[in-house]
């Protein structure tokens, strides 16, 4: 530690300072070496780091500190290169101590000019930060194994998905046969329509899940149709009818009342608001209310799905649209459920340039979902937009 007393001259904290990063500390190396890259200058902190004294260096090329690998391809002469013509060269490598172990050494090499202002030699400040490498490959590692299990549920959702879909179609064609046959028999009626319901919704789940694996390995795409946005969204609200009247809930529905031709991907679209409609039935009580509503400005329309159900909570409000998040809930509002199709939501609406937000003034409170989508479909350079209309 150097005492300096109040009003030193620049001299003194000068010697100050090299006294301190030439003498005293060990955390930094200093090495001083000139054109042909002979070392010419040693500190403490270089024997420290490296455990080779100064007697055992000096006159010794700089190469000695690099590793075999790295001196068969001439680094340590591209990094004196590049101080020279640059001005400074980042260092951060392995390198190799005299016990012939390996640091990974963090530094910059600077170029020296003498008194008649021409070069003269260079002079290189490092550090071992082999602790901050090894924390590095670490985290490194572990987001290499993320990945890799990442692929690996993706395979096997993917592989539950098709294998759930393919008894769906004979299961769904039976139920119609059943249905014919049935007559007016309520009872039987009424044990079909609990099938066709669940049925139903195991097609969704199976929708959700190849929609997820698409979404999570970067497959998922859209193909624009110009459709009518009220047709779109009168279809989705007959398929999802009969289960909000199972419950009891009335759905209330305000749409412009002109046609309003959109660009979209008419099955991802429909996909978008049915999960949302869905969800709202779900999570409001018997008795309940659900709005769909739409609206158009000058460039996008607006498509609201509200309802006055078990609402969200504020530490689930944020993170609603992550894939998974519902299953990690414990609570039951909101916490049914695998939770993949808010996150499918948000990557269809994403695909068409739009955006999907959610309000909610608490549990017990309701939701309101909000898709906002382009009314035109964008276009790259060259290519021709859709004609927006009746044909």
């Amino acid at each position: 530690m150097v005492d300096l007393p109040n009003g030193s001259s620049q001299k003194e904290l000068e010697n100050a300072f090299l006294q301190v990063i030439l003498s005293d500390t060990q955390e930094f190396g200093v090495l001083f070496y000139n054109e042909d890259l002979s070392i010419t200058g040693w500190n403490n902190g270089a024997q420290f780091i490296t455990g080779w004294a100064a007697d055992e260096v000096i006159g010794q090329p700089t190469g000695m500190l690099f590793l075999p690998e790295d001196r068969q391809n001439k680094l340590d002469v591209h990094e004196a290169q590049l101080a020279r013509v640059v001005g400074a060269a980042q260092d951060e490598r392995w390198h190799i101590r005299k016990d012939s172990a390996r640091y990974w050494s963090s530094g910059v090499s600077l170029p020296l000019s003498g008194t008649d202002g021409q070069p003269n030699g260079f002079v290189k400040v490092f550090r071992d930060a082999t602790h901050l490498r090894t924390r590095t490959q670490y985290l490194e590692n572990l987001v290499q194994e993320a990945d890799v299990q990442m692929s690996e549920k993706n395979v096997f959702i993917g592989t539950i998905a098709h294998e759930m879909r393919n008894p769906l179609s004979p299961l769904k064609s039976a139920v119609e046969l059943i249905k014919r046959s049935a007559g007016d028999n309520a009872g039987h009626l009424h044990l079909i329509g609990i099938i066709d319901r669940q049925i139903n919704f195991l097609d969704r789940l199976v929708e959700d899940l190849i929609g997820l694996t698409r979404v999570q390995t970067g497959k998922l795409s859209i193909a624009y149709e110009n459709v009518v946005l009220q047709e779109v969204l009168f279809e989705v609200l007959n398929s999802s009818r009969e289960s909000a009247t199972a419950k009891g809930i009335v759905i209330w529905e305000v749409m412009p009342p002109v046609p309003i031709y959109v660009d979209v991907d008419f099955r991802r679209f429909q996909q978008v608001i049915l999960n949302l409609l869905n969800n709202a039935i779900k999570y409001t009580a018997a008795g309940g209310n659900v709005w769909l509503t739409a609206t158009v400005d000058q460039t996008h329309f607006l498509c609201y799905v509200k309802d006055d159900g078990q609402g969200i909570g504020d530490s689930l409000l944020p993170k609603i649209f992550e894939v998974f998040t519902q299953a990690d809930t414990r609570k039951a509002s909101r916490g049914e459920g695998l939770g993949i199709g808010l996150a499918v939501v948000k990557e269809i609406v994403s695909l068409h340039q739009g955006n999907v937000e959610v309000k909610s003034d608490g549990e017990g409170k309701g939701s309101e979902f909000i898709v906002r989508l382009p009314l035109h479909r964008p276009f790259a350079f060259g290519s021709e937009p859709l004609v927006n209309g009746p044909s």
